[in-house]
């Protein structure tokens, strides 16, 4: 089972990537307002739920093709595990250093999926405006693969969990974690993206990040964290 530490980690890429999403999904989201006017709050609230809970099983799935594949390539070497528990630890750091705004590299990985998104993009069009509930699903399901480095990097991540569901499970805490800032609008999404904005947010955010890939190189260094931690917690129950 996927730890909770692991989950909060990508639950937290998502949230404090959502900047990003807002700049990626911005028109998209735009579109889907203008779609559902003179609806009533309830229908919109249940048809952009229903939108991003196809976006987040697209993440989902992907995850679990990528973990698949990961895990195949893991059986059948185990110095192939291990590299990809490296990159897996490099991509963390590069998200640690995209979040404090330190290093941009992540954008490069967007220009992989465009061969993808330019056959996709048109059939996701057609489902536009949003009708009904299936409609707005597959709409989500779609546009859950819009080329996006930051979806790609934690993809990678998602990969060397040795278990195609626990890749699946993972990105789906990823893109929970963005729903914060897709989703709820008004005064409050406003001040959330703020807050997300300020530089000392995303700087310890960052940090923790990078903290969190250097802590997932294999080496003795995590048996002796979590040593250092069992001791913690043993002291404070006492």
């Amino acid at each position: 089972m996927t730890e909770a530490p692991t989950l909060l980690a990508a639950i937290t890429i998502g949230l404090l990537g959502g900047t990003h999403c807002i700049g990626m999904c911005g028109g998209i989201t735009s579109a889907l307002s203008v779609s559902l006017k003179g609806r009533s709050q309830a229908e919109t609230t249940w048809l952009m739920l229903t939108y991003h809970l196809g976006r987040i099983s697209s993440y989902a799935l992907a995850g679990f093709l990528l973990g698949l594949a990961g895990w195949y390539l893991g059986d059948v070497s185990e110095p192939l595990q291990i590299s990809l528990r490296y990159i897996a630890s490099a991509m963390l750091i590069a998200m640690g250093l995209y979040i404090t705004g330190w290093w941009k590299g992540l954008m490069k990985m967007e220009k992989l999926g465009q061969h993808l998104w330019k056959h996709i993009q048109p059939i996701a069009s057609q489902l536009l405006p949003i009708r009904n509930t299936p409609n707005a699903l597959a709409l989500g399901v779609l546009w859950g693969w819009l080329p996006c480095g930051l979806v790609y990097s934690t993809l990678i991540w998602s990969a060397s969990q040795n278990h195609p569901g626990q890749s699946a499970l993972l990105m789906a805490a990823f893109g929970l974690g963005t729903l914060p800032t897709t989703f709820l609008t008004g005064l409050f999404a406003r001040q959330l993206t703020s807050i997300i904005q300020a530089s000392l947010t995303r700087s310890i955010a960052g940090i923790m990040m990078i903290l969190f890939g250097l802590y997932t190189i294999p080496g003795p260094h995590q048996m002796w964290v979590m040593s250092v931690l069992s001791v913690g917690h043993g002291g404070h129950s006492m």
